[in-house]
């Protein structure tokens, strides 16, 4: 009886951890606007919201984007994520991150992403494999974003690395309550 009871308890301590690795914390739910006095420059936009939705496995991202006088350049991309898949394509509206610098999103507008789970839940990390068209060619990107909720579940902290660029990209946003 004990040696059954010990075998439970060492799976018990094996599995029961990734378990909860696997599924979101719903403080992530909701729409979360950028707040620009704690984030890397975004230019040329001047505004940035995030909503995430989750069902089950899946995770549902949409970043929209404003600038210009009067809020009248905006963009979206929108992209639904399984966590349970390792390696997914998904095809998004376009790559708006850094639209001044003539590189856009190629490819079919499909981007390869593989998501998970980490820190109990508090941390997405997407891994991002795209192809940019320049004026000089298509180019590889790989982009290594990590969606970090805050203990109270009011600040999000994306910290984002890119193949493309030596520096990393934070950026920090904060919980929209919806009105009543």
């Amino acid at each position: 009886m004990k040696k059954h009871l010990r075998k439970l308890l060492v799976f018990t301590v094996l599995v029961m951890p990734l378990l909860t690795i696997s599924h979101a914390n719903s403080d992530f739910v909701g729409r979360w606007e950028i707040d620009t006095s704690k984030s890397t420059a975004f230019d040329p936009w001047r505004s940035l919201a995030i909503e995430i939705a989750l069902d089950g496995d899946k995770v549902s991202i949409t970043r929209y984007y404003q600038g210009g006088g009067g809020g009248s350049r905006v963009a979206q991309e929108s992209m639904t994520v399984d966590v349970t898949i390792p390696s997914q394509t998904v095809e998004v509206e376009g790559w708006w991150d850094n639209r001044h610098i003539g590189a856009y999103l190629g490819g079919g507008k499909e981007q390869t992403v593989s998501a998970k789970w980490l820190d109990g839940g508090q941390t997405l990390q997407l891994n991002i494999e795209m192809i940019l068209e320049t004026s000089q060619a298509e180019t590889p990107v790989r982009v290594l974003r990590e969606m970090r909720l805050s203990r109270d579940g009011k600040t999000l902290r994306v910290l984002q690395l890119r193949s493309s660029r030596n520096q990393p990209i934070v950026r920090v946003f904060t919980k929209v309550e919806p009105s009543t």
